[in-house]
């Protein structure tokens, strides 16, 4: 096995053994799959002809030679390192970034669950649930291909962890460009096993709270499904006005997850389907407050009038069940954590990304357990038990 050791110091050996006993077991709300081609092998066969193909752009990106393969995807790369409607990430594996990592291509790419729970273990987490990392930039405009996108991608998912089924849980993806087939698939991945179902935070241009997804919305709560919003970059005209990758991550990744907390906390979603549950996942505890902040201001003018939603969104927050993932290393944490509520956090190490500044893989999900601002007792929520229950474990 490739599998690097991962070393964890005794400070957090001691903190780990302590909250055992309350917490286990250790949740990561958010780990990730670098997907492979192994993926789309599962592609429905009137689109094996445009089955997404690993190519390599050795010595194109000058300052990141390592960034040696990217995804082919009907004409467009993935990830698309320089130019208009650019996006980083590792996936696929085979790059020698991605080789450079402390875990194994193997591990990244969830070809041997053993092998991933072996790793992941190496840092405490009894638990994953895995979420994608290619589409969290859409593929296609394609409402049809991205349907087959999303099939294979969760056909994969659910052979693979449902090897390891008690370890490995999974975020399902859902063709948003056509409502009526991602309200299909919802059914289709709970029966595959899917612990919840990934939207980012718009549809293309379209917001979530657009009345035509409520097919989505009503399926989710009839199957008992949560939705977890994720950051990545789905609107189409604001990622085509980027020229660059610093841009892209604090506009458009980060800044992004702004759209879905209006469409969820102002846009009324919560008013016609209260029962639904929903995660803000790697948003961390930045955008929130910030939200909250101007949408209150505005929501009290005339010139806001017609407020989109029949209450304020700390009502929301406080009637529903909405969570956030955050990790240790968050400014101002305890903060955010008397702003939504304990039980409403969700312990996140992004397993196995290793974006940190040091490059470190998982290290805020140390700092979340060493943390010192919180009780054991609190620290065990965060860590698994309001996982258990956003994902319905």
């Amino acid at each position: 096995m490739e599998t690097k050791s991962i070393n964890v110091d005794k400070s957090a050996t001691q903190s780990y053994k302590e909250l055992y006993k309350l917490a286990r077991p250790f949740i990561d709300a958010d780990s990730h799959i670098e997907e492979s081609e192994e993926v789309f092998k599962y592609i429905d066969k009137e689109y094996e002809h445009r089955r997404p193909t690993i190519v390599d752009i050795e010595g194109v990106i000058k300052h990141r030679p390592t960034r040696n393969k990217v995804w082919l995807v009907d004409g467009e790369i993935r990830p698309k390192l320089m130019g208009q409607n650019p996006s980083c990430y590792a996936s696929p594996p085979t790059s020698d970034y991605a080789k450079s990592k402390p875990v194994s291509v193997s591990v990244q790419a969830l070809m041997d669950p053993d092998e991933y729970i072996e790793c992941m273990q190496t840092i405490g987490l009894d638990v994953s649930v895995l979420y994608p990392t290619l589409m969290l930039h859409p593929l296609t405009r394609d409402p049809g291909f991205e349907e087959a996108l999303a099939r294979a991608y969760n056909s994969f998912m659910g052979e693979r962890c449902g090897r390891r089924s008690e370890n490995l849980k999974w975020a399902a993806v859902l063709p948003m460009r056509n409502p009526d087939a991602a309200a299909r698939e919802v059914r289709r991945a709970k029966s595959l096993g899917a612990s919840t179902c990934m939207l980012l935070s718009t549809v293309g241009d379209i917001p979530l709270h657009d009345r035509r997804f409520d097919i989505v919305y009503e399926t989710l709560c009839l199957e008992k499904m949560p939705m977890s919003i994720h950051v990545g970059w789905p609107h189409d005209s604001l990622n085509d006005s980027i020229s660059s990758i610093p841009a892209s991550l604090v506009l458009h990744f980060e800044a992004g997850m702004l759209h879905g907390m209006f469409s969820v906390l102002a846009g009324g979603i919560l008013d016609r389907f209260p029962e639904l549950k929903v995660a803000f996942v790697e948003a961390g505890a930045v955008w929130l407050p910030t939200f909250l902040d101007r949408a209150e201001k505005w929501r009290k003018t005339p010139t806001a009038e017609i407020w989109l939603a029949e209450k304020g969104p700390v009502d929301y927050l406080r009637e529903n069940q909405v969570f956030f993932t955050v990790e240790g290393d968050e400014p101002r944490l305890e903060e955010f954590v008397a702003l939504v509520g304990e039980n409403r956090i969700l312990g996140s190490a992004d397993f196995p990304h290793v974006h940190y500044e040091g490059g470190k893989l998982s290290e805020t999900f140390k700092d979340l357990v060493t943390h010192p601002g919180f009780t054991n007792q609190t620290k065990a929520r965060f860590l698994g038990k309001n996982s258990l229950d956003f994902y319905r474990m």
